[in-house]
């Protein structure tokens, strides 16, 4: 029985079973929702189990979260991901986005456009335009054909050349997506160093960082969330998957100075799930614990 769970988890559960097949504690949470009469689903109203919920959510993100808030999009990373793309665009008054090769974000229409699978996109005429795919680090297999210390550096060069060459073709973007250990991409790590770069470029040029968690957040890299290990703060945080304890939940955190939305900007049916909120307030005691980050690694 053990192997069988061991095959749920892994595959079956594409990511999203932060504690495992059916944890019996994530269980019980969702059955005392149900059994409790509480309404299921709240849309944007408050209530005790979204606040504990958020509030636990927060203390994860950097400096525990008092610079952010989240936002609950549609249930899925890639609703999250088009939101994160809208709200760059609307906070910087560009169109552009500058993604990178192996990046995966979704099928939906914009984060189709910025991942770099080429195989989903033959389905589709008139992808969203004005994205700008750039070589990702990869020790083994530079895309620039030098390996290790020299491709990191020369792709590091690259993309700061890039973002201020006044000939370089490319208008400013609004914003650069990417994921601090790439998952479809063969479960590739950025380099610290490139990554400290970029996060210093785009602040340096306004331009926001998005970071897509959603295959690499929630201790499986050893912290919380991948991009911790080069020390930065994103401005927009992309989470789903483990996030939801197994079920559909996707959110983002957003650092409050580009909280920019106006009423019904981003809407979604499926957003105040009350069997997710206590079924994450559950996973979160779980998860909280630098040891059991550090045994998830």
């Amino acid at each position: 029985m053990s192997r069988i769970n061991n095959i749920l988890t892994a595959w079956l559960a594409q990511g999203r079973w932060l504690l495992g097949h059916n944890h019996p504690d994530v269980l019980q949470s969702i059955q005392n929702v149900i059994t409790s009469g509480l309404p299921l689903h709240t849309l944007d109203l408050t209530t005790p189990l979204k606040d504990q919920f958020s509030e636990s959510l927060l203390s994860l993100l950097p400096g525990q979260g008092k610079e952010y808030c989240l936002q609950f999009t549609g249930p899925s990373g890639a609703d999250a991901v088009e939101a994160a793309l809208k709200l760059a665009k609307k906070v910087t008054g560009r169109s552009g986005v500058i993604s990178f090769s192996g990046g995966y974000h979704g099928m939906t229409h914009g984060a189709l456009a910025v991942t770099g699978n080429l195989s989903p996109k033959e389905a589709v005429n008139g992808m969203m335009p004005e994205v700008q795919f750039m070589p990702y680090p990869h020790l083994y297999r530079c895309p620039l054909g030098l390996g290790g210390e020299a491709g990191v550096k020369a792709l590091t060069y690259y993309f700061e050349n890039l973002i201020n060459d006044v000939e370089s073709g490319v208008r400013k973007p609004a914003a650069v997506i990417l994921e601090a250990v790439q998952g479809e991409g063969g479960v590739n790590p950025a380099p610290v160093e490139w990554l400290q770069r970029i996060r210093k470029v785009t602040q340096e040029h306004g331009i926001l960082l998005i970071l897509d968690e959603v295959q690499a957040g929630f201790a499986r890299t050893g912290k919380f969330f991948a991009f911790e290990h080069a020390g930065i703060e994103p401005d927009i945080i992309v989470m789903s998957k483990a996030v939801g304890g197994g079920l559909p939940l996707a959110v983002l955190g957003i650092k409050k100075q580009f909280d920019a939305w106006s009423p019904g900007h981003h809407t979604g049916t499926f957003r105040g799930n009350q069997m997710l909120a206590m079924a994450n307030v559950n996973r979160s005691g779980h998860s909280e614990s630098p040891d059991r980050a550090e045994h998830r690694r």
